[in-house]
């Protein structure tokens, strides 16, 4: 059985996790936790925490999605009859019924058809097709399977009909079934980015190329977004990518859903709308859905999730609650036989994979019960039920992180007959002559080629936090993680050598502890689920570590922080460091890099440059005075630079998948330069290239002279493959002939296209987004606010500075609510620093707060003898004159 759980801080950035903090003005908590979720650039956060469907990929990308559409767009004219065939389970069914609702929508003729789990089996059946194709069906289209039917397949085009179309996500065999269409983002060599999708997600990517293709309207497919929802986390895909945005846009369309059929299993399983997230759907609605595939017929969930009649829906609803309180009793009757099976042969549980199997088992329950076990004895488990004394065994699979299921049963598939799934779960069918087999090779597999380590249970913590940074406000931040299931779990903490105030048992049967934590000064309650065994030890520990999900407590109205403890222990000794190293590139370097330039780490080294002319740029910037030589430095040109612009270039501008072309050219043979706008903008992308498996490292005016030296020897010399720099940088340095020069951000100045390397239209790409260009002209209006805005933010100190004091963020505030929609401290620093020049104020930075003094103003003042102002405006119009020649650029 699995032991104590080993404790786990992830790998950190604290780089990356302070750009982030500043660009998006995060907690660094929620700074840590974007990172530990592996997102590497702001761009990603920003997608990440936005969730955009509006930024969902061209679902054309997908390879044969011309193809399917085409086809189905054509028999839609022909009113030909369509047979949607979709898989048994959650994933199955809801995608089965959103695809023939999209279908009816635009006028086809369509059927359905869901195989019986018990006397069919997973796939698709050679029997079917030629049912359909005799009852006139001209075109069948697969939902959630197909992928591994390439026998079926071929004998249906022997028949002559129907045509097929095949929609699937689990892994591809080595041959793919001859349909006129496989639609699977994990074919290989299918260019669509985002490979995993849940079956219902291939479907909806279906749904959105036709009704493109029937030009209904760009947001028509959202009218699916509450079955995309449900079937997307029943599936336990990865919430991330697309998956993120239809589970995070779905859930508020499931619970004010217009559809009867979710109604009613919403109704029949006791969920409440307004507390319906990822745990209720889950736990509650997915199991109904897939005790119909388990124990009885899938074809009624189809069914009650296609009404129109709420009484009708209503009461296949019930059905489908009786019939998932039916698979209740017979999985603890399963349960019960594996259990017995373990006892009575010990050795089994020693092997690095459990294989079980049993002539009284139901194969519609035998992979929650491998589930279970997984959870019990932390093994990939593989649960089989035979039927006869010669039929093969269903079987079903469930693993551990870090074990492959699908490997290992491709390692393995000459002991099986079929197979098929993924890396967390998988099914198959084995003759009852090869489990022994199996259970052999598949442990061979487990010895040979998987870590012994991932056999340890473990808690992954995102980190260590004093519970007095534990706030409601923290706790509703990190919501915007949310939502929160497979591949970005909730916010898991630690805090080390806490206090226990009181323990007591709760709960039927006293098997939940009822916690009191004190660390320092804050005191936090804890609810410590089925822990109750190791009050004793806790309470005759000096100190205890905690592991917890913060969360809100509401009641009787009042709104409090709890702890949601995961784990608990007496406290370890500290030993001088936080458990668990730190990712990535040279941390510390780049930590350094960017706090020698304060708040010019994160503007674009043009505009850097262009402030540092002004006498007091530490003022404003935050730019230590020492700093302020490298930012001028590297304005200046060597001799072997251009100085004529080239106009033959890659025009990649706008390309959907920016990050993704990056690495694609980062990873092309030969050295390449990536140009970006900010200092922070290098260290971050050359991280990510680096996760990327690219070699590259980073070079912004942040570094010192020494750094530099080296750092251009290295590139020369070939010790890596891509610098990302800031423009500016390579003019003051002689580099090397690079075979790619990459401009990924917006120039702010035509000099910083005068870069060395060839310079043809070979080498030189153009890498960034139009999107650029209205977030640079924000961030211009920023750095050199205009006449108007200066005239407003005067009248606010006026009559806000009552005490002769301001507060930058709240005259921060008040600039955004103007319209300066990237106003920050910096914005009011610079705007003081025109009204001091123009002798109406004197002002003073006093403890983060401004102290201000009003002169008196004998006559107007004009704006333009302020040499800063006067500056700024110039600045601004110089850079928008260059944006638009850069935009006729084509």
């Amino acid at each position: 059985m699995k032991g104590e759980k080993v404790w786990r801080i992830k790998q950190g950035n604290p780089a990356l996790q302070l750009i982030f903090q500043h660009e998006l003005n995060i907690s660094p908590v929620l700074a840590r936790l974007l990172v530990n979720r592996g997102i590497y650039t702001v761009d990603d956060a920003r997608l990440f925490l936005g969730a955009d469907p509006g930024l969902m990929y061209d679902p054309f990308l997908m390879a044969d999605m011309d193809k399917a559409v085409a086809r189905i767009s054509s028999a839609l004219t022909a009113g030909e009859r369509i047979l949607v065939y979709g898989d048994y389970d959650a994933d199955g069914t809801t995608g089965t019924a959103l695809l023939v609702k999209v279908l009816r929508r635009l006028g086809g003729l369509v059927g359905y058809y869901v195989p019986n789990r018990i006397e069919e089996g997973y796939g698709l059946h050679l029997e079917v097709i030629k049912n359909a194709w005799a009852e006139g069906y001209k075109l069948l289209v697969t939902v959630d399977c197909g992928i591994s039917a390439a026998r079926e397949v071929a004998a249906a085009a022997d028949l002559g009909g129907p045509d097929i179309v095949i929609t699937d996500h689990h892994e591809p065999p080595e041959v793919i079934p001859p349909a006129l269409a496989v639609v699977n983002p994990k074919r290989i060599g299918c260019p669509y980015p985002f490979k995993e999708l849940a079956g219902v997600g291939v479907a909806l990517k279906l749904a959105q190329a036709l009704l493109a293709k029937a030009g209904t309207g760009n947001g028509e497919w959202c009218d699916y977004l509450d079955l995309a929802c449900l079937g997307t986390i029943a599936d336990i895909v990865p919430l991330q990518g697309e998956n993120r945005i239809l589970v995070k846009q779905g859930l508020p369309r499931l619970a004010d859903t217009l559809n009867p059929g979710l109604q009613a299993l919403m109704l029949a399983a006791g969920v409440h709308r307004e507390r319906l997230g990822t745990r209720e759907v889950a736990f509650a609605l997915s199991p109904r859905l897939n005790a119909a595939g388990r124990v009885g017929d899938a074809s009624m969930a189809v069914e009650m999730l296609l009404c129109d009649d709420p009484a009708t829906a209503a009461e296949l609803a019930g059905q489908l609650n009786r019939g998932n309180q039916e698979r209740q009793k017979i999985e603890s009757v399963v349960l019960a036989g594996a259990l017995g099976m373990l006892d009575a042969d010990p050795k089994i549980k020693e092997d690095r994979v459990i294989v079980l199997a049993s002539r009284g088992w139901h194969p519609g329950v035998i992979g929650i019960v491998a589930s279970r076990l997984v959870e019990r004895y932390y093994r990939p488990v593989l649960m089989i039920a035979l039927d006869g004394e010669e039929g093969p065994g269903k079987g079903s699979g469930r693993s551990i992180p870090g074990f492959h299921l699908y490997e290992a049963l491709s390692f393995c598939r000459d002991s099986l007959q079929e197979f098929g799934g993924h890396d967390q779960a998988a099914g198959f069918s084995v003759s009852p002559g090869n489990i022994e087999e199996l259970r052999r090779d598949i442990n061979d597999y487990a010895i040979r080629h998987v870590s012994e380590d991932i056999y340890t249970p473990g808690l992954e913590l995102d980190g260590t936090i004093s519970l007095g940074d534990v706030s409601q406000r923290l706790v509703e931040e990190l919501e915007m993680m949310s939502p929160f299931g497979h591949c970005n779990p909730g916010p898991l903490l630690a805090c080390r050598e806490a206090r226990l105030l009181s323990c007591r048992e709760v709960g039927k049967a006293g098997k939940h502890l009822k916690l009191l934590v004190k660390d320092n000064d804050a005191v936090l309650d804890g609810i410590a689920f089925n822990m109750a065994s190791s009050a004793g030890a806790l309470e005759a520990a000096a100190a205890v570590d905690v592991a917890f999900i913060p969360s809100l407590n509401q009641w009787n109205g009042r709104v409090s922080v709890q702890l949601e403890v995961r784990d608990i222990k007496p406290a370890l000794p500290r030993r001088g460091q936080e458990i668990g190293p730190v990712m990535g590139m040279d941390t510390v370097n780049a930590m350094e890099s960017l706090d020698n330039l304060g708040q010019a780490a994160f503007l674009p080294e043009y505009i850097t440059r262009c402030l540092c002319t002004h006498q007091n740029p530490e003022y404003i910037l935050g730019l230590p005075g020492s700093a302020v030589e490298s930012i001028i430095i590297s304005s200046e040109y060597n001799p072997g630079v251009k100085t004529e612009l080239c106009h033959r270039f890659r025009d990649w501008r706008n390309v959907p998948h920016r990050p993704a072309t990056l690495m694609s050219l980062a990873r092309e043979p030969g050295r390449a330069l990536v140009l970006v706008n900010a200092p922070c903008r290098t260290v971050e992308l050359a991280h990510f290239l680096a996760q990327g498996g690219v070699t590259a490292d980073f070079f912004h005016p942040g570094l010192s002279r020494e750094a530099r030296v080296a750092l251009t020897g290295r590139f020369a010399a070939g010790e890596f493959s891509v610098l990302v720099s800031t423009p500016g940088m390579l003019n003051a340095y002689a580099w090397p002939e690079t075979e790619r020069i990459v401009f990924y951000d917006l120039p702010y100045a035509r000099e910083e296209l005068l870069v060395t390397g060839k310079g043809d239209g070979d080498s030189l790409y153009l890498l960034y987004s139009d999107i650029m260009l209205e977030e640079g002209k924000e961030l211009l209006r920023a750095c050199f606010p205009g006449r108007e805005e200066l005239g407003d933010t005067y009248k606010y100190l006026r009559r806000e500075c009552t005490g002769g004091y301001i507060d930058p963020e709240k005259a921060a505030v008040f600039m955004r609510e103007q319209g300066l929609a990237r106003a920050d401290g910096k914005t009011v620093a610079i705007a003081l620093a025109i009204f001091s020049e123009l002798g109406i104020i004197n002002h003073v930075l006093d403890q983060g707060a401004y102290k201000i003094n009003f002169l008196p103003v004998k006559k107007k003042k004009d704006l333009k003898d302020s040499s800063i102002y006067s500056l700024g405006q110039k600045t601004g119009e110089k850079v928008l004159g260059w944006w638009a020649e850069l935009s006729d650029w084509r």
